[in-house]
């Protein structure tokens, strides 16, 4: 595409040297910097011939296309807008309107350019793919899907279209949709990885579980070892009651890319498999990984706030809530307090004041344990 475009440029050069009579470049030196991509070169060598003052629209053309290619989009979109001035339904120009305006992050502005084109070119694959991709980046879920609905209609054969349109399918749970948009663009491509998970997504969907294990593995086999494939793998060995596949695939995962699915369902495999030692170590990680590591913190803030309150009873249950989780030096500290001042339960008080002591509290608590040490003094006379 690049250089047909390049020869266009060419190409139309010539022919304004020779409407004129008068050439004012050299083609030759031109085509070295096309063909040596040196864009900016190109550009400075137009610009500085013609100036500022060019009327012509293949020159313009031309100084446009050099400019956007070497990263000089304000100028680009200037050139492409005098243009424009006289043939407002130029479809080239529209379309890098629209690109350049998508580059500098204007995607309501690109909408405008890519729409204009489909006035005269209602069929054009390429904006609907673009017009689809700016609605979704805009937060226009409807017309995302509308635009893409388009393009692959115009052409069901496209890989990227129909896995974007198949996954909105999928996730509106439209499944027999989404593998009628999926079909043909994988019976035109059947090694498009991309293709091969949009299928596999939508078989474990659809609860076949041998044909999910059957594409993962493909997909395992190409190099394609994601969260999304060893899960669907995963769990549908286990659903084949093929418990030792299912923790080997699970296996795969490091201890910090395991996720509560993962953990829940290798314990299920142990399970399966009557080991219920490592059943239950597996399911008491799940348990850990479901768990926030900050919920003991949450509890302690709700504590405070109850406290502040004057509810003295609730937050009492919310700091005890608290070290289920975690025995933070701070809630222990604010327990101790809270039976010492306001519950008057000195054997508690002490209790709390002990474990305080003994969690390690930080240096700058230098203060709160000489306190601490103190209370516990003055509460066991």
């Amino acid at each position: 595409m690049k250089r047909l475009l390049i020869l266009i440029g060419i190409i139309c050069l010539f022919l304004t040297s020779n409407a004129q009579n008068s050439p004012k470049h050299d083609a030759a030196i031109l085509l070295d910097y096309y063909q040596n991509q040196r864009y900016a070169d190109a550009y400075s060598y137009l610009n500085g011939i013609y100036g500022d003052d060019v009327v012509d629209s293949k020159i313009l053309s031309a100084l446009a296309y050099t400019a956007q290619m070497s990263g000089k989009l304000p100028q680009a979109e200037g050139y492409y807008l005098r243009i424009l001035q006289t043939d407002s339904l130029n479809v080239p120009v529209l379309y890098n309107l629209g690109n350049i305006n998508n580059r500098r992050g204007n995607s309501a502005k690109a909408l405008i350019y890519y729409k204009q084109i489909l006035k005269k070119d209602s069929a054009n694959f390429n904006v609907y793919r673009q017009l689809s991709a700016l609605s979704k980046n805009l937060g226009d879920i409807g017309s995302y899907v509308h635009y893409l609905q388009k393009a692959n209609k115009i052409n069901p054969l496209d890989g990227d279209v129909a896995f974007d349109l198949s996954s909105f399918y999928v996730t509106v749970k439209q499944l027999d949709q989404a593998d009628k948009i999926l079909l043909p663009a994988l019976a035109a491509d059947s090694t498009n990885l991309t293709l091969v998970l949009g299928k596999a997504k939508i078989t474990f969907q659809q609860g076949k579980t041998a044909e999910t294990i059957n594409l993962c593995n493909k997909l395992i086999q190409e190099g394609d070892m994601s969260g999304a494939v060893i899960s669907m793998l995963g769990t549908s060995y286990y659903i084949e009651k093929k418990y030792r596949q299912c923790i080997e695939t699970y296996g795969k995962f490091t201890d910090d890319t395991q996720t509560e699915a993962s953990l829940y369902y290798t314990g299920m495999a142990y399970k399966g498999l009557k080991d219920q030692p490592k059943a239950i170590g597996y399911f008491e990680k799940a348990i850990e990984k479901a768990i926030s590591p900050s919920v003991d913190s949450y509890y302690g803030e709700i504590g405070e706030s109850y406290d502040r309150l004057k509810k003295t009873k609730l937050s009492l249950a919310a700091y005890l809530k608290a070290l289920q989780y975690n025995e933070r030096p701070v809630t222990l500290y604010a327990l101790a307090i809270l039976y010492d001042d306001k519950l008057k339960n000195k054997k508690q008080a002490i209790k709390y004041y002990k474990k305080y002591l003994v969690s390690k509290p930080p240096k700058n608590h230098q203060q709160y344990m000489a306190y601490s040490s103190s209370r516990i003094e003055a509460l066991s006379r």
